[in-house]
Formats: structure tokens, sequence, C-alpha cells
């Protein structure tokens, strides 16, 4: 239910607060909720061990939920011309979850070799995608698809 509730929230964001900047403020707000559950995990016994646990895995869903969650879906049909969108939005639902297959599959193993610190390696990629989309993805915010592919062409830096 919560979930749901913040992905409500995020589409009456996007068009305020655009794509862009939702993606980043989900992905460094995910990575801060698993340092906060790196944390619960590493001090297992402590009073504050339960509540943390649960405090960071809520605010880890909720930020998924209003950026990593549904921006990529809609991203893809923005920044495509008409003639490739379909196959491009087919390509990025598709690799979407082979990742989502892949971390499913490896999570045990990196639990069981990392212990506590298991999260740290996603933790890593979310501040690595930050970067990837400060760095690549435009804002698709209010503007056209000419401008968008300009902006992705490096013309209008």
């Amino acid at each position: 239910v919560g979930n749901v509730l913040i992905t409500g929230l995020s589409v009456y964001l996007m068009d305020r607060a655009g794509r862009r900047g939702l993606l980043l403020f989900s992905m460094v707000g995910m990575a801060f909720a698993t340092g906060l559950l790196t944390t619960a995990l590493r001090n297992p016994g402590e009073t504050y061990t339960s509540s943390l646990s649960v405090v960071s895995v809520v605010l880890f869903v909720s930020f998924f939920g209003i950026g990593l969650g549904p921006v990529p879906w809609l991203l893809p049909a923005e920044i495509m011309p008409s003639e490739t969108r379909a196959l491009a939005s087919s390509v990025a639902a598709s690799i979407n979850w082979l990742a989502n297959f892949v971390v499913g599959q490896a999570f045990l193993v990196v639990a069981s070799t990392l212990g506590p610190y298991a999260f740290t390696p996603f933790a890593v990629f979310l501040l690595a995608g930050a970067v990837f989309v400060l760095q690549v993805v435009p804002e698709t915010k209010g503007k056209s698809l000419e401008q968008i592919q300009r902006e992705l062409q490096g013309h209008d830096h």
C-alpha cells in the first residue's frame, strides 16, 4: 500500500520536479537508506537495531517508489524518436527485468560473502547511477523531443 501511495506521489511530482530530479533524489535516498540498514546489520542486539532496520527499509521502498521505480518506465518513451520508441522501450524494459533477475540470483551469494555489508555494493551502484544521471540523462520536463535529442547529441549544454 505504501509503495502505491508513494508512486502516486511520484506521478504528481514528475511534471513539477522533473524526471531527472526524481531519479537523483531517489538514488541518493536509496543509498542513504542502504547505509542505515548496513549500520543496523553491523550492530545486532543494540536497542536501536530493530527500529533502524524497519525505518531504513521503509525509506528505501519510499525512495524507490518516488523515482527509480516509475521513472525508468517513462523515460525511454520521452527520449526516443517515434520510429524507434517501441523497440527502445521494449529493450529498456527487458534490461530492467534482466537486472532484477541478476540481483535476485546474486543476492544470497553477496549476503553470505559480505555479511552485514551485503547491501553496500548496491549503494555503490546507486551512487554510480546518480553520477550517470547527472552526466548523461537529460531532463525531459517541458521539452520537445527535438530539444531532448539536441541535448543528447551535446548541442544544447
